[in-house]
């Protein structure tokens, strides 16, 4: 591989990609969505080619990576809140989508449809940063307690029908009940919406999974040191999380605060 294309949505696992190319001398090419990417990535002189596009503008993103003879992208960060604009190319996928029953996943399987029919590979962010891969056991000094386990352990599979209905990948559960459920939104507002349910009492576990059958190249279950921040400012327990099929934002990090704040994580 001699050049990268990277698409980069927001927070830091963009800029861990980029750090992974200039360790190996990879040329890199770089879609940052309007709104959404971390502006820093734009000013790093390390990036051979760098433009900015709204996420509905697909036709623009392969004409990128073709004209730079890009064969190999990695597609990686949020989109919440990024602004949508009325192009051909959301009119055709939105059409398809209707027949897709999944629409979440449905769509991201879609967009990468349309990147390898044009000869672009897309590869998953774990072929490239393997060390951030949430492997399975306690990863933290606080350790859950044989009643935390017994209630993720109960409830693991009421997780999966949730993630199955495609609605989200996460979940909070209280004294062995599911309080609240993940929406388009993301787990940061999980977290705060659980909050209002449980009150400032200490206790809730964040349970996130990979959705089965997901498409895992374009969304990988993601936690970083914000989400341990705010699970500490609700009042919360700690996070369990599906071995080997979720990933570090910044593994070292995440792992400190976790251990600073007594808030165990555990790979299921």
């Amino acid at each position: 591989m001699k050049t990268l294309g990277l698409i980069a949505g927001n927070k830091n696992l963009p800029i861990k990609v980029i750090n992974w190319a200039k360790k190996n001398n990879i040329d890199l090419c770089v879609i940052g969505i309007k709104n959404i990417t971390n502006p820093i990535i734009k000013k790093d002189k390390f990036i051979k080619k760098y433009i900015e596009l709204h996420i509905t503008e697909l036709s623009k993103a392969i004409n990128f990576f073709k004209i730079n003879n890009v064969n190999d992208i990695v597609i990686i960060g949020g989109i919440h809140n990024a602004k949508f604009k009325l192009t051909f190319d959301f009119i055709k996928l939105f059409t398809k989508l209707l027949f897709i029953k999944k629409k979440y996943d449905g769509i991201l399987r879609l967009v990468i449809n349309e990147f390898e029919k044009n000869n672009i590979n897309v590869i998953g962010i774990d072929d490239i940063l393997k060390e951030n891969l949430i492997p399975k056991g306690i990863l933290t000094t606080t350790k859950p307690t044989n009643t935390q386990l017994n209630e993720i352990k109960n409830n693991w599979q009421n997780v999966i029908n949730f993630a199955n209905t495609d609605k989200g990948q996460s979940i909070i559960l209280l004294n062995n009940k599911i309080i609240a459920t993940e929406t388009f939104k993301g787990t940061d507002d999980l977290i705060k919406r659980a909050y209002k349910i449980k009150g400032n009492i200490k206790g809730g576990i964040l349970i996130k999974i990979l959705k089965p059958n997901q498409e895992r190249r374009a969304d990988l279950p993601v936690i970083g040191k914000k989400t341990i921040e705010n699970l500490k400012l609700y009042n919360f327990s700690g996070i369990a999380i599906e071995g080997n099929n979720a990933i570090f934002e910044d593994k070292e990090e995440t792992i400190k605060t976790a251990n600073e704040n007594q808030i165990f994580i555990i790979g299921i």
